[in-house]
């Protein structure tokens, strides 16, 4: 039913390739690990597995201090710890008590400049200890690792030659979910060419900057985070920057509706001020934000599918959430197994919400599909259905599943 382009094809080629060496290098990193095995970063549940971890953690490395993984497990236990207990004031001597014991225990290490980049309050020192753990990087590296260095040269390093380095590192180590770069993939795909997006922070660019710099695609889109310096926003947007101080002017009532707030203001301010278009993941917005933000600063965004468009003037989205879904997103990668057995694979960066989403975004367009198309209306809806069956995604809802399946069983008819 769906025609796909050649960058389309061309992007199920790579991945695909990514991801038959992912078992591979998933072993070889387990198998070349010794002593803990690195369960930091995924594995957090509640207060109390927290703080059975931090005891578990705390025991291991009195009994293995040269083991590097058992501390960097034991400064994530005592991270999460402090954060159920509502203590993160206490947190920086916390850190500084635990930095003294590493420097101990395992000096002029990887590990040690790692979390020592990491505890450090101060940008200098912070940025020297970056240096010394690059010098020291392991032959093999867990996923979180690569994130850490790719927000670093997003944010405080700015070198797009070690950037592209890193990225194509952790191309090939297969560790990123080919979801999760599908799902970029397609955000690209919908933008329209020289389009502007604005992320929250730097995770929201890694796999973006991947498929621009390793894979070489789409790479005349401008991509930001509202994390970085703003001064320097506005000059890779190529606009002025605005005289008004929004920090002082927009209500405190929760942080998240602050941050957004503020977003939305930097996104309007640049779709006033850019010849191009401004685009921003819906993934942030809807529905846990919606009804909190600013009514004036949500009437000018469209959702265009995967991503909403900044316009001052109104136009026609749905026409364009169509053209999106039948002619530049690539949809196979939601039911088809690349894989050889999607139940043995470990993603510290889990597609399941990246699918979900998807299917939560795209059910929208189903009534207007089957009203005007029935025909793409059973296929979109059969899509849909068979990613639910496919990734057996525990947080869909069943009454959102047996609204796609009504679709789908309105629209036989038109199939045949």
């Amino acid at each position: 039913m769906k025609k796909m382009t050649t960058k389309a094809i061309g992007m199920i080629v790579m991945v695909a390739g990514l991801m038959c060496s992912c078992q591979q290098q998933q072993s070889q990193q387990s198998s070349e690990t010794q002593g803990a095995e690195f369960d930091a970063y995924w594995n957090t549940g509640d207060s109390l597995s927290d703080v059975k971890r931090l005891h578990k953690w705390e025991a291991y490395v009195e009994e293995h201090p040269q083991d590097e993984i058992g501390w960097r497990n034991l400064h994530h236990a005592m991270l999460m710890s402090t954060y159920w207990k509502h203590e993160l004031k206490d947190f920086p001597q916390k850190e500084e008590e635990l930095m003294k014991r590493v420097k101990e225990a395992i000096p002029d290490t990887y590990t040690y400049y790692l979390l020592a980049k990491e505890c450090s309050f101060e940008y200098k020192k912070g940025k020297e200890y970056a240096e010394e753990a690059l010098k020291r990087l392991p032959d093999t590296m867990y996923e979180e690792d690569y994130k850490i260095w790719c927000r670093y040269f997003l944010r405080e390093d700015k070198d797009e030659k070690r950037l592209k380095d890193m990225l194509t590192r952790y191309y090939k180590s297969g560790l990123l979910s080919p979801d999760v770069l599908y799902y970029h993939y397609n955000e690209l795909q919908g933008m329209e060419e020289g389009g502007i997006y604005l992320g929250q922070a730097e995770d929201d660019l890694i796999p973006k900057k991947m498929i621009q710099l390793v894979l070489g695609m789409h790479k005349d889109k401008v991509l930001v985070n509202r994390n970085d310096d703003w001064d320097k926003i506005w000059k890779a947007c190529k606009v002025p920057g605005p005289t008004e101080n929004w920090a002082e002017n927009i209500p405190m009532d929760d942080a998240a509706t602050y941050w957004h707030t503020q977003t939305l203001k930097m996104i309007a301010w640049i779709g006033d001020h850019s010849e191009h278009p401004v685009y921003y993941s819906a993934s942030n917005l809807y529905e846990r934000l919606k009804e909190k933000l600013p009514k004036e600063l949500l009437k000018n965004l469209y959702n265009e599918g995967l991503l909403l468009r900044y316009s001052a003037k109104p136009y026609d989205n749905i026409a364009v959430t169509c053209r999106n879904i039948e002619e530049r997103y690539t949809l196979d990668y939601l039911y088809l197994p690349f894989t050889p057995s999607r139940d043995s694979e470990k993603y510290y960066s889990d597609a399941t919400g990246r699918t979900s989403h998807t299917i939560v975004l795209l059910q929208s367009i189903l009534p207007h599909y089957q009203q005007y198309d029935p025909q793409r209306c059973h296929w979109l809806s059969g899509v849909l259905l068979k990613a639910i069956e496919n990734r057996r995604s525990d947080d869909f809802s069943e009454d959102g599943l047996k609204e796609i399946r009504e679709y789908y069983e309105a629209t036989k008819s038109a199939a045949q």
